[in-house]
């Protein structure tokens, strides 16, 4: 028995994705392989990981099995560490695990800041990572870092296709595609798809869109959701959102997609952009590879490494602006292809909607109606502000919603408290926050509303 540790589904996360497609590359070929992950999830086991304790369970757990995978992330490893000390036993603990059990250690990430900074650390790292029976990176880039930044032997890195395990989700041709997504036929479509954060630089795309007048010729779809609820990246997804209601051609799908949802905005583009900021290899590269899709990027972290030929690369809005106008001319006056409206409804739904789970023969009328009241709480959240929302209402959507501090500290045992107080007064605290955030999302509808009755160019009624 193989126990493979890592993020899983449900969780929403780039590397439980990865997960679930090489489990299942794996059972496929005959390996009896378990899942543990830091969260309750679709895994078989669930460990508390992020710290010393954690590590040290999952080290005497290695014993039962004859090889571990870690798919390696500094948030699963070291999310609860909060002082240099603790971060060095955790790199003990994975030492620990290599001489308990054959190990392979995935990297998809590493940060080098507290490397850096700390000696004892980055020896106990080298150690931790040469311990491993099998150390494994997406790109030769990544094999450079990890020589010169912690001094590893390159004969001890294995480069690993990113999308060795990938697999289609989708069987849909373009104009297919489009057809369910409610995406115009005509003109050239760029799409920026993943979770919405400052390192994956959407915004520059948005700006760039703008800058080179495509609107005429093109468009551009932002789909993605917040990975997690943190006050950095609820606020960065406000900004991104209020850009792109600003940006005519622009459209914004805020939401989290399946699998085949993801594939389908995939295989609708023409070209993919990934403007990242910072990375280490794309899962999203992968899939437009998958698809033959081509893309612009940066040239940062392993992207050059992994990228398919034909990729432009930029190195700033100007050039992105290039690259933009570059792919455009490629589609420029293309005709509407025949087929039925985009509004039409399909067989799963209305376009980019989760199919209906409906046994016809014995209806479970429970389950119907939770799904029912599922939709229409995401519609009230969601559709009115996107559908309705002009610049008007923009600083009252970057206010979000009431933040509520993290229970956590650096000193010993001052996060039990936190959390023991805020359990002890939630029940006073708690009305007090739905109430004003209530309060907000009814004046972002009053505000989005009065907007479209007075500005003529966003009123459906043209006597207005």
């Amino acid at each position: 028995m193989n126990l493979m540790v890592t993020p899983y589904p449900p969780y929403r996360d780039g590397i439980a994705a990865y997960a679930v497609q090489e489990v299942r590359q794996l059972r496929a070929d005959g390996v009896d392989i378990e899942v543990l992950s830091p969260l309750p999830s679709a895994a078989h086991h669930h460990l508390a990981l992020g710290g010393v304790r954690g590590m040290a369970a999952l080290a005497r757990r290695a014993t039962r099995y004859e090889s571990v995978i870690i798919q390696f992330s500094p948030e699963m490893i070291f999310g609860a560490c909060r002082t240099p000390a603790q971060r060095v036993a955790v790199w003990a603990g994975l030492r620990a695990v290599a001489s308990q059990t054959k190990l392979e250690i995935r990297l998809h990430e590493i940060e080098y800041g507290p490397l850096d900074r700390n000696p004892a650390e980055r020896r106990m790292a080298r150690l931790a990572l040469q311990a491993a029976d099998r150390l494994t990176v997406h790109t030769r880039r990544e094999v450079d870092e990890l020589v010169t930044r912690i001094g590893i032997d390159p004969d001890g890195v294995t480069v690993v296709d990113h999308g060795q395990a990938f697999r289609a989700a989708t069987a849909l041709n373009r104009e297919q595609a489009r057809d369910e997504l409610g995406v115009g036929r005509a003109g050239h479509v760029f799409l920026c798809i993943g979770f919405l954060q400052d390192h994956k630089g959407f915004d520059t795309a948005v700006e760039a869109f703008a800058r080179a007048e495509l609107v005429d010729q093109a468009e551009l779809h932002v789909v993605g959701s917040v990975r997690v609820d943190h006050p950095e990246l609820t606020a960065y997804a406000r900004r991104l959102a209020g850009l792109c209601r600003r940006t005519e051609g622009v459209t914004l799908h805020q939401r989290y997609v399946s699998d085949e949802e993801f594939d389908r905005w995939i295989v609708a583009a023409d070209t993919v952009v990934l403007p990242y900021r910072e990375i280490w290899s794309s899962g999203v590269m992968e899939r437009a590879k998958l698809y033959d899709r081509p893309t612009i990027a940066t040239d940062v972290g392993g992207l050059g490494d992994q990228a398919p030929a034909g990729t432009l690369f930029f190195t700033d809005t100007d050039t992105l602006v290039k690259a933009m106008t570059e792919r455009a001319t490629l589609t420029a006056g293309r005709a509407p292809a025949a087929g039925r409206p985009s509004a039409e409804r399909s067989a799963t739904g209305n376009a980019g909607s989760p199919p209906w789970l409906v046994d016809s023969d014995a209806p479970d009328r429970d389950r119907i109606e939770a799904q029912i009241r599922a939709r229409v709480r995401a519609r009230q959240l969601t559709e009115p502000v996107e559908a309705r929302a002009g610049a008007a209402v923009d600083p009252l959507l970057a206010l979000g919603p009431l933040p509520r501090p993290h229970a956590v500290s650096g000193r010993p045992g001052v996060s039990t408290v936190k959390r023991l107080i805020r359990r002890v007064i939630d029940w006073e605290l708690e009305p007090i926050v739905t109430r004003l955030d209530a309060l907000q999302r009814a004046t972002i509808e009053a505000t989005a509303e009065l907007d479209g009755r007075t500005d003529p160019d966003r009123s459906d009624d043209p006597g207005t």
